[in-house]
């Protein structure tokens, strides 16, 4: 990815709404605008372009900005702290599990019908039960997220794009980025999700490879593409916190 510099803010206003977002100095020569799952907005703009003219741009997108901070909002509340615990619910592929501890000097995990079995080496050390399921998650994640983007490219392929290396990885603030290095990062967590909204986070990064923004032209990829992409978008945003 390309190197950044640090960050400067600037207010986005629409109406009598205001918003303070983070700008962020990049070597693309597009602007990019993110509303991030906190309701934080992100702006990343070219080295070289003025103040003035990142904020005019900025204000001319407030509709959509503002839409994506109110559905953000409205969201149900954040699911509660794990505490890797038995009896706890876990999201696996879009399925609720209940967790079961058990001690094993084995480490492993493994699906019990509607239990997600935790053997670790002790039932109460909640941390080591915590890496044992991350490793597991981790696993899954890769095997699952290399077949659903293989699915997912072919109609960019034949659109004429080069089939993009995939990196799986923790990431804090997002599900998935299309990198200006031409790759696209998934966030190891969205293997909570079922495989349709994993389906369509992928789908919402290859088409950056044609449409860097979030326009006209981006959603019209996505509409030909991926016709229902709006609901999976909502699901995704009130299923998973």
């Amino acid at each position: 990815m390309a190197a950044r510099s640090a960050s400067e803010q600037i207010e986005i206003c629409w109406g009598e709404r205001r918003v303070v977002a983070e700008l962020l100095r990049t070597e693309r020569r597009s602007l990019r605008i993110d509303v991030r799952p906190t309701g934080e907005v992100a702006i990343f703009a070219p080295a070289g372009e003025e103040i003035d003219e990142i904020r005019s741009r900025a204000c001319r997108k407030g509709a959509w900005i503002f839409a994506q901070i109110d559905t953000i909002a409205q969201r149900p509340k954040v699911t509660p702290k794990r505490r890797f615990i038995s009896g706890e619910t876990h999201l696996l592929l879009g399925r609720q599990y209940r967790l079961s501890i058990e001690q094993s000097d084995d480490p492993h995990v493994r699906l019990d019908g509607e239990r997600l079995v935790v053997s670790a080496r002790s039932t109460d050390d909640q941390a080591h039960c915590r890496r044992v399921l991350q490793v597991f998650y981790s696993l899954r994640a890769r095997e699952v997220f290399r077949q659903r983007f293989d699915v997912v490219a072919e109609p960019f392929v034949r659109k004429g794009l080069k089939r993009p290396p995939l990196v799986i990885r923790p990431m804090s603030k997002r599900w998935g980025s299309f990198t200006p290095g031409g790759r696209v990062v998934l966030n190891v967590d969205l293997v909570r999700a079922s495989p349709k909204l994993i389906d369509y986070v992928i789908c919402h990064e290859l088409a950056h490879a044609f449409h860097p923004d979030h326009g006209e032209g981006w959603r019209s990829l996505l509409d030909s593409v991926m016709p229902d992409w709006m609901s999976r978008k909502a699901e995704l945003e009130s299923s998973l916190r």
